[in-house]
């Protein structure tokens, strides 16, 4: 890394080019930010000596791609908002004295453009000494080429700055303006220092960023990629290659009406890490520059593209393109495993590649389920999850995929039934987890065949005991049902998979005598409720005998791969 002490002048003096990355955000500077900084140069403008100067701050950049016959590009890793607002205000000065006229306000104005704002020996994007983000580039390059600004480019950010700017310098009305916009020439290109940092091409811009960038602003793993994708293009490619290419891809991962954004960093770190190879969260951007050095940036967005495909069926099960398919995703998604999304994308691009059958892949989807609703019924700890699944991963045979798969899981603690058995009767399922409790009563429904389709949506999870026995009519009739042991038996059954059931009249329900629960819940026309049909009471031998009951039910459900003969 390399600093040094700078002033605009130096900066822009010589052949290049100080390009914004994709990976940086738009121009966003507005009246408060241009309030600060015109407020600075008017001080140094009514300062007695020349001499004095103002800080301006840091600017980070690292060298681009540089071939053979053009221009050497810069990119601003920090300072954008700075360094492209200074353009604008030397564009304004320049403008200003040109609508002025005459030969010393012409010439004044062509020194600005040829030594500050252009290179007047290129062509095309070349000739800019500042190349801002695609989106804000039109009206940039407008303005730095003196080309009228109207329609969309006249309400954009940069342009509503240069005008801002601008009018700044007509309320000056000083008695001699070329003396007035020679010295805001000067201010700007001499009495603004600033710190340039110039980092070499094998430096992690990332940390530089996080590091320096005084407005705190947090850099994803996503941006560095994106901007890695596009180093390997000229400018002139960047835009159609944006525009055809790379944009949609990244517009898949998008909010939509439907369906909830997906985050774009954990897509590229389950992409590398679909084949059981681990990356570190800090090492996506490191790891991926790595492992795709043989693409060229096409190839490498149709890959991410048909991945990115796959990988949102996982989020958004809706769009799989088998109805099974589907249900299986809706279900995986009530289990919350996503340190298992990389697993489960090598097992849809096997699936999308005729590697397995849509049986065989449903099977292997559904015995992740066992291995983790066991676990999770069992209390085992979810905490190794991030390196189990991707060693699963990593131990997928070619041609036996379910058998290899599920040897491995089961080597991992895939309890067994004695296990479940042991644990189920103590175990506070809804106060561990009401997703995956809403899981196994949702999964009990379905397997009673419905013959018309049950809207699960308007169900809720309700607790037959009910979670609080009140100082009133309705406590004591639950506490002389319960006995004597009613605070033990409500402590220790309350959550227990025989206490819950689904209805649609949870608030109805509340604290109700049992009697009156068991009314409404035969009006619910959930089948699990018909086990209350014929009870006179809700005893603790009858919690213990439903939960024993759904225990066994679950077993049979999700089974262990011995059961399923793997």
């Amino acid at each position: 890394m390399d600093a040094e002490d700078q002033f605009l002048q130096n900066v822009f003096a010589g052949e290049k080019q100080f390009v914004i990355p994709v990976f940086q955000r738009n121009y966003s500077w507005g009246q408060e930010e241009l309030e600060a900084l015109w407020s600075d140069i008017q001080n140094l403008l009514e300062a007695d000596s020349i001499s004095e100067e103002h800080f301006i701050g840091t600017f980070v950049v690292m060298p681009g791609n540089h071939r053979p016959g053009t221009v050497p590009e810069y990119l601003v890793i920090d300072g954008q908002q700075r360094l492209i607002s200074l353009t604008l205000f030397l564009s304004a000065i320049r403008d200003y004295a040109a609508e002025i006229g005459g030969e010393q306000y012409t010439n004044f104005a062509e020194e600005i453009n040829k030594k500050y704002l252009i290179d007047e020996f290129k062509d095309g994007v070349e000739k800019f000494k500042v190349v801002s983000r695609a989106e804000d580039r039109d009206a940039l390059f407008a303005i730095v080429e003196q080309e009228s600004v109207d329609g969309d480019l006249a309400d954009t950010s940069i342009y509503n700055s240069y005008e801002f700017l601008y009018e700044r310098i007509d309320d000056l009305n000083g008695d001699d303006e070329l003396q007035t916009l020679d010295r805001l020439k000067q201010i700007i290109i001499q009495q603004l220092p600033l710190v340039m940092i110039t980092t070499s091409e094998d430096e992690n811009p990332y940390a530089i960023f996080e590091t320096l960038n005084e407005r705190g602003l947090q850099l994803e793993e996503s941006d560095l990629i994106r901007n890695h994708v596009f180093m390997q293009l000229s400018l002139t490619e960047q835009d159609q290659f944006n525009d055809d290419h790379w944009m949609p891809f990244e517009q898949k991962f998008e909010e939509t009406d439907r369906y909830a954004g997906v985050d774009l960093t954990e897509f590229y770190r389950d992409y590398m890490m679909r084949n059981g190879e681990y990356v570190q969260k800090n090492e996506i951007y490191h790891q991926f520059k790595q492992r795709t050095a043989d693409l060229t940036p096409h190839e490498l967005v149709d890959k991410l593209s048909y991945y990115a495909d796959l990988y949102l069926w996982i989020h958004r099960p809706g769009t799989a393109p088998r109805e099974e398919l589907t249900d299986a995703l809706e279900r995986i998604q009530y289990l919350e495993i996503g340190t298992a999304h990389q697993l489960i994308l090598n097992l849809l691009d096997r699936w999308n590649s005729d590697e397995l059958s849509l049986d065989e892949l449903l099977d292997i989807l559904h015995g992740l389920e066992s291995f983790v609703l066991r676990r999770f019924i069992c209390g085992r700890s979810t905490r190794g999850y991030y390196r189990t699944f991707p060693i699963a991963a990593r131990s997928i045979e070619d041609g036996n995929e379910k058998e290899s798969l599920f040897a491995y899981l089961e080597s991992q603690g895939w309890p067994d039934d004695a296990e479940l058995f042991d644990n189920i009767n103590r175990f506070d399922m809804y106060n561990r987890d009401k997703k995956k409790t809403w899981l196994i009563l949702w999964t009990l429904e379905e397997q009673f065949g419905h013959q018309e389709p049950v809207q699960y949506d308007e169900l809720t999870i309700e607790h037959v005991m009910p979670q609080t026995i009140d100082d009133n009519e309705w406590g004591d009739e639950w506490k002389d049902m319960l006995g004597e042991e009613w605070e033990r038996i409500h402590d220790q059954w309350l959550h227990a998979l025989g206490n819950l059931t689904l209805s649609g009249y949870n608030p109805e329900l509340s604290n109700r005598p049992f009697a009156e629960k068991r009314e409404l819940l035969m009006e619910s026309h959930v089948e699990l409720n018909g086990y209350f049909e014929d009870l006179e009471r809700w005893t603790e031998d009858n919690l213990r005998e439903r939960n024993q009951d759904l225990a066994e039910r679950v077993a049979s459900i999700w089974t262990t791969p011995d059961i399923d003969d793997t």
